[in-house]
């Protein structure tokens, strides 16, 4: 993973406009003091004039006006900046997401993800469009006030910054607990977003097996962890706080004895001496309100961490070969595959796939079956020996052209909240309406979304709520008819089906046969039995290849796996009568 906390901070944080206006903002304000001694100086020599009290009366609104339209413009450039920052970066986010590899997506929570993409990107803006223009300001005017006390005597400037040092070495020495006090409020804000979104999306399971206490104390804990972790970072950071600032008020008091010291031996004059005192007022005022700002560049900064574990992330170099895919046969050559680095879940495997054929892969859990598939489809990197479609090696393919080559059927479908016309053309965006019906006709589902009332315009509702099982599978399978791909993998697309639409479902399967190579993950093996080649696999190899009869005589695991089906299939039958 890249660190580019910079180069997040250059993108999307370019703020030289607003930090002109806001020093234009800040020497304005600045001026009218100076004008306003100037006034008491000549009324104190008798020599003011009803001129001079015009001048600078006009020169006081002329600079008040000047603040407020350069500060008005700063704002107004640190809000664009933000806003154009917040859409860049979500952009940026959302292109990056669809490059990485679903191997990335098995690792991160969907609470961790939508609460950088939501909570940490507007913290971005919060601090470009209110932070920044805050601390700016509070850096800006003690900075101004310096200089023009060097202008007025450089002893009391040295006077007034005397303390500084300790200041910042006291900043210095908190700020590694406040940054690892805000790592863990960050920590916790993702648990407890993570906590929330798992609770929500699993109620109807916690409700299903009266869990319903045990899950709301688990999200009730992860809350209250989290209100901890914010009383602790508010509670470290207000007694350090006032230690600090007591050491910035310090700084007054050192340029009222300086001052009193340089005015008792005529060094410097009375104007010079209040104005001194008046400007060291507001230095000190800005300084403390600079080092409670700390918390929110801390803030910004994690912000940033969080961002950059996504775009930092990186992409899966494609070295892309001029090599053409003559057929859609597969070839899985030496293949050594870890989920974890710890525990191979496929080891060795040799098998191929011949073109037009249908593929049966069948064992036990945790077997390597769907892991097979996660290969051929190209959502992880093979650790050893490579696959290839047609002789192509696909770790030189693109991700399109994998795509166009290989289409999958998953077990857990999911449907968009679209009509069940725009589900199904997810498979051809350019689809016709004929097109979308004869796929539909041939998933065997086009009679059941003809009886609902709006046909094929019905809303299916959020992860297709509104459809039963089956008819979610067969939506899916009419989708891959329609993408038309050479390759299909059916990842027990029939395990948690009843079996009416186990039976409509082996219909649709049956249209996709012929000019296609189909792989199917099976869990019923009685859909299986005609397949042309069936591997069965046992702890990450393959252990036997053959039809459904030679498999029978030439295979223990297979047989056992045969008889146990045939026996649960009686205790059903048994049961119903």
């Amino acid at each position: 993973m890249k660190d580019n906390n910079k180069h997040l901070k250059s993108k999307y944080g370019k703020t030289t406009k607003a930090s002109i206006l806001l020093t234009m903002s800040v020497v304005m304000g600045i001026m009218p003091i100076f004008l306003i001694m100037k006034t008491i100086s000549l009324y104190s020599v008798n020599e003011l004039t009803i001129n001079h009290i015009l001048l600078y009366g006009s020169l006081v609104i002329v600079c008040q006006l000047c603040k407020a339209m350069f500060y008005g413009f700063s704002i107004k450039k640190a809000h664009q900046l933000a806003y154009n920052s917040l859409i860049a970066i979500r952009t940026d986010i959302i292109n990056h997401l669809k490059k990485l590899p679903i191997s990335f997506f098995r690792k991160r929570k969907t609470g961790d993800l939508t609460k950088i993409i939501n909570h940490d990107v507007e913290q971005v803006e919060v601090y470009l469009a209110h932070g920044y223009p805050e601390i700016m300001v509070a850096t800006l005017i003690p900075l101004v006030i310096f200089l023009s006390l060097i202008y007025i005597d450089w002893r009391i400037a040295l006077s007034l910054v005397s303390t500084i040092p300790i200041m910042l070495f006291l900043l210095a020495a908190f700020n590694k607990l406040w940054s690892n006090q805000f790592a863990q409020y960050h920590q916790t804000t993702k648990e407890m977003s993570e906590d929330l979104l798992e609770y929500i999306a699993t109620m109807p399971v916690i409700k299903a097996f009266g869990d319903n206490e045990t899950r709301t104390n688990k999200v009730l804990k992860t809350m209250n962890k989290y209100i901890k972790w914010v009383k602790k970072v508010a509670s470290g950071m207000a007694v350090p706080m006032s230690f600090i600032g007591m050491f910035v008020t310090g700084g007054l008091v050192m340029v009222a004895i300086a001052g009193s010291l340089l005015l008792e031996n005529g060094l410097i004059s009375t104007n010079e001496f209040v104005i001194s005192i008046i400007l060291s007022g507001i230095f000190v005022s800005s300084f403390a309100k600079l080092s409670s700002f700390q918390h929110q560049n801390i803030v910004y900064n994690n912000t940033l961490n969080s961002i950059n574990s996504i775009l930092g992330e990186d992409i899966p170099e494609c070295k892309q070969t001029s090599d053409v895919v003559n057929s859609n046969q597969i070839v899985i050559n030496k293949v050594t595959f870890s989920y974890d680095d710890k525990r191979d879940a496929i080891k060795d495997l040799n098998v191929s796939f011949k073109p037009n054929t249908v593929n049966a892969i069948v064992g036990l859990s945790g077997s390597g079956k769907t892991t097979i598939a996660n290969l051929v489809m190209g959502f992880y990197k093979t650790n050893k020996g490579e696959i290839s479609i047609g002789n192509k090696n696909i770790a030189n393919m693109s991700e399109v052209e994998l795509n166009e080559l290989v289409s999958i059927v998953q077990q857990e479908v999911f449907l968009f909240n679209l009509s069940i016309e725009n589900n199904i053309k997810i498979g051809k965006k350019d689809a016709t309406r004929q097109e979308i019906i004869e796929a539909a006709k041939k998933a065997q589902i086009h009679d059941t979304i003809m009886s609902f009332k709006n046909g094929y315009d019905t809303i299916v509702g959020e992860s297709g709520a509104k459809l039963s099982g089956g008819e979610k599978q067969r939506i899916s399978i009419a989708r891959i008819i329609l993408k038309n791909s050479p390759i299909i993998i059916l990842d027990e697309a029939t395990s948690a089906i009843d079996p009416h639409n186990e039976h409509l479902i082996q219909q649709s399967i049956e249209a996709l046969v012929g000019d296609k190579t189909i792989i199917m993950i099976a869990h019923h093996l009685n859909t299986i039995v005609k397949a042309d080649q069936i591997i069965v696999m046992h702890e990450g190899e393959a252990i036997a290849t053959g039809t459904h009869q030679e498999l029978l005589k030439s295979c223990s695991l297979y047989s056992e796996l045969i008889n146990q089906e045939e026996q649960a299939h009686m205790w059903q039958i048994r049961e119903c009568v």
